[in-house]
C-alpha cells in the first residue's frame, strides 16, 4: 500500500456534534469541489491533443465499450463483501420490500407512492402501498426505523384524500397519524401523536410525492459508485471524508441512518430518500470493491491515530 501522506485528522470517534463534522469537511468539500471545476479545462486541452494520436481513449463520463475498458482499475477480490456484513435481513426489511411491490403495481392511484419530508429533526418517508375499499396500507421509514401503518382513507373531493392510520402499537414510541392529501398539489400535511402519553412529542408535517432515483450521480464523492477506486483516490483524505464517501455509497441507495451525524448530514440533502433499513442486495460490484478499499484506510487511521501525521 502507498504510504499514506502525513496530516493531522480529527479523531471520528471523538466528534461529538454535527457542527465539528460540518466544520471539518467543508474546506475539504470545497477543496474538491475547485478541483472539479478545473475539471473541464483540462479535458478539452486533452481532447485537443489526443487528435494527433492514433489510440482514441474514453471519457469517464461515459460509459466505455469493451475495448476502452482496459484503462479502467480492474475488479479485485476484497476482503469484506459489505453485501454479507451483519446479520441476515431482517423480518422489517422484508415487510418494505414486499410493501414496495405493492406500490409499485398500484402506482396509478395518485395517492399512492413516497411522501417525503421533515419530521421533526428528520426526514421520513411515510409510503402509501395500497388503498383497497376505504382500507390503507403503507409504513414509515424514519431515523433508521420501520414501522408499519394501516388505516383508512375518505375520498372528499377528486383530488383531497383524507387518511387516518395508526402504527402497530408494538414499540414504546408508536404512535397515531392523520393527514390530509392534496393530489393537485402532491402534498401530504398532517398530525402524529404518541399512543404512550409523554414516550415523544407530537408533531405536525408537510411532505410531498418524491420519487425515488438511484443515482450514481448524487454526492460530493459520487466516484465510489461510478467505478473502481484506486489507492491514489483516497489515500490523501482525511478519516472524516473516508467515511463521507463510504456513507454516500449507502445514501444514494436510500439507506436510513440511525447513525445521528450522518443522518443530520443527508436529510439536509435534497435528493436523499429514506428508503430502507437494509440496503446490502442493492450494492453493485463497483460499490462493494471500492467499500471494501475505503474500510482499509478507515481501519488504517483509526489504527495509527496517535502517531499519526506527526
Amino acid at each position: 500500500m502507498r504510504k499514506l501522506k502525513n496530516r493531522s485528522v480529527t479523531n471520528a470517534k471523538n466528534l461529538v456534534t454535527f457542527n465539528v463534522f460540518l466544520l471539518t469537511i467543508t474546506p475539504k468539500v470545497n477543496r474538491y469541489m475547485k478541483i472539479r471545476t478545473f475539471a473541464p479545462a483540462f479535458l478539452i486541452a486533452a481532447l485537443f491533443f489526443s487528435c494527433t494520436s492514433k489510440e482514441k481513449t474514453g471519457s469517464t463520463a461515459t460509459p466505455v465499450d469493451s475495448s476502452t475498458s482496459a484503462a479502467t482499475p480492474e475488479m479485485r477480490a476484497v476482503k469484506i463483501d459489505a453485501r454479507k456484513i451483519g446479520p441476515e435481513k431482517s423480518e422489517e426489511q422484508i415487510q418494505i420490500e414486499n410493501a414496495i411491490e405493492k406500490l409499485e403495481a398500484n402506482k396509478n392511484n395518485p395517492v399512492v407512492g413516497y411522501w417525503v419530508g421533515a419530521f421533526g429533526k428528520n426526514k421520513i418517508n411515510i409510503a402509501i402501498a395500497e388503498i383497497q375499499d376505504n382500507k390503507a396500507l403503507g409504513y414509515t421509514v424514519c431515523a433508521g426505523n420501520f414501522r408499519p401503518i394501516t388505516g383508512s382513507v375518505k375520498n372528499n373531493s377528486d383530488s383531497v384524500y383524507t387518511f387516518t392510520m395508526d402504527e402497530p402499537g408494538t414499540d414504546q414510541y408508536d404512535g397515531h397519524f392523520e393527514f390530509t392529501i392534496r393530489t393537485s398539489s402532491n402534498q401530504m400535511k398532517g398530525t402524529w401523536s404518541p399512543f404512550k402519553k409523554g414516550a415523544a412529542s407530537a408533531k405536525t408535517f408537510v411532505l410531498h410525492k418524491t420519487d425515488f432515483v438511484y443515482s450514481t450521480d448524487h454526492g460530493i464523492f459520487e466516484i465510489a459508485s461510478q467505478r473502481v477506486l484506486e489507492e491514489s483516490d483516497v489515500y490523501d483524505l482525511a478519516l472524516e471524508e473516508l467515511a463521507l464517501m463510504r456513507n454516500e455509497i449507502y445514501a444514494r441507495h436510500g439507506y436510513s441512518f440511525k447513525d445521528k451525524e450522518m443522518r443530520a448530514y443527508f436529510d439536509t440533502t435534497a435528493w436523499y430518500v429514506p428508503m430502507g433499513i437494509d440496503i446490502r442486495d442493492n450494492l453493485t460490484d463497483v460499490e462493494v470493491q471500492n467499500i471494501d478499499l475505503i474500510y482499509v484506510y478507515e481501519k488504517y487511521q483509526e489504527e495509527h491515530y496517535d502517531d499519526y501525521g506527526r
